[in-house]
Order: C-alpha cells, then sequence, then structure tokens
C-alpha cells in the first residue's frame, strides 16, 4: 500500500499534475491522499493518517486528528467507507515533508506486515469494528491535542489497530488497544506533571 502511495505522489510532483486540483506542486491535500488509497477502507486512511505522528511531522497532530475522529464515528456507526467534508479535504500539507515522513516508515511496516495473518478474527470483524471507531475517536481526540510528546503514543496505538483492520488480524487490534490505554495513562500523566509545574510556577511568581 505505501508503495502504491508514493508511487502516485512521486508521479504527481514529477509529471507537474497534482492528484487534487486543490493541491499546489509543493502541497499535498487530505483529498489527494484519500484519491490514493483508492477503495480501500477505514484500516488504511487511519494508518495513512497517524504515521506522519508516530515519526513525527511537526505541526500535523491537529490537522490529522480531527479527520481521524471523524472516520472513527464512521466506523462506530457501520458506514462501510470513510468520508470527509469538502472543508477537511481541501487541508493541505507540504507534500515533501508527508511524502519523506511516508518513505521514512516503510521500512518499519514492511517488518511489521511479516507478523501480520488473519487471526481471532471476532477482534476484527465488523462488530468489533463498531466498537474500535469509539476507540479511535478517543485515541484521535488525545492525538489531536497540542501536547509536546502526547501525540506519538496515540498515533502508534492507532496505526497498530489500522493495520490490524486492514488485514483482519485480531492479535494486532488487541495490541493497539493496550498501547491506547498505556498512551492515554501517559498522556494524563504529563498533563499533570505541567499543570502540577505551572502551579508551582505560579506560587513562585505570586510568593
Amino acid at each position: 500500500m505505501l508503495d502504491d502511495f508514493l508511487a502516485r505522489g512521486d508521479g504527481a510532483a514529477s509529471d507537474g499534475v497534482p492528484l487534487s486540483s486543490s493541491a499546489s506542486l509543493d502541497r499535498i491535500s487530505l483529498g489527494e491522499v484519500m484519491d490514493a488509497l483508492g477503495d480501500r477502507a477505514f484500516g488504511a486512511m487511519l494508518l495513512m493518517l497517524s504515521i506522519p505522528n508516530v515519526l513525527p511531522v511537526p505541526g500535523l497532530s491537529t490537522a490529522t486528528g480531527l479527520p481521524m475522529i471523524l472516520i472513527g464515528a464512521q466506523m462506530a456507526i457501520g458506514r462501510h467507507g470513510p468520508w470527509l467534508p469538502r472543508r477537511m479535504l481541501a487541508a493541505t500539507f507540504d507534500r515533501k515533508a508527508f511524502l519523506g515522513v511516508i518513505r521514512r516508515a516503510k521500512p518499519w511496516a514492511v517488518r511489521l506486515e511479516r507478523h501480520l495473518r488473519p487471526r481471532l478474527p471476532v477482534l476484527a470483524g465488523p462488530v468489533a469494528e463498531r466498537l474500535l471507531g469509539l476507540a479511535v475517536m478517543v485515541l484521535a481526540g488525545v492525538l489531536a491535542l497540542p501536547i509536546v510528546f502526547g501525540n506519538q503514543p496515540p498515533a502508534f496505538s492507532i496505526a497498530l489497530i489500522a493495520l490490524g483492520l486492514m488485514e483482519s488480524d485480531g492479535a494486532f487490534v488487541t495490541a493497539g488497544l493496550v498501547a491506547g490505554l498505556l498512551s492515554i495513562a501517559f498522556v494524563a500523566a504529563l498533563l499533570l506533571g505541567l499543570g502540577q509545574a505551572a502551579v508551582a510556577v505560579a506560587q513562585q511568581l505570586i510568593g
């Protein structure tokens, strides 16, 4: 999948014709990303949006987190494929940075794919997908927050869930959910620490 996406992205840049009229040669739109993925389902879209936050690319957490919240909601209500509003599809990122991070992700994605296989189907089937949509909404909401060092853990969790959905691998889905719980605990501890530090600074200034 990553090879196909990179070929489409590089092809658009080298031919001088963007995949989507909403993006320029040095920018890539969210609509362009969806077009490049074709008719692939939720898992592929979630994976593509989570990767830039795993590595990460600065400034993309909110731009990718909000669409993932909407995608999670659509999974929860039982839609068969992702849909995003025009305004969200028109959002653009730096093409070179975005494609660059996908290239950097390709080696570890290849290593993970070796361990993917259909198993524990009840955890990756249509019924489970609705519940996973709720989990994705929560994790994407955390990811969208502008918290330093707080974006990577939930993004990694979503990536594992996405891979599990793409290959009907319930083991990967389970790993993603466990990682999700740990990431929420990490972000909560981070916010608590920041809050306590802010109170301490305020007390020093006042006292």
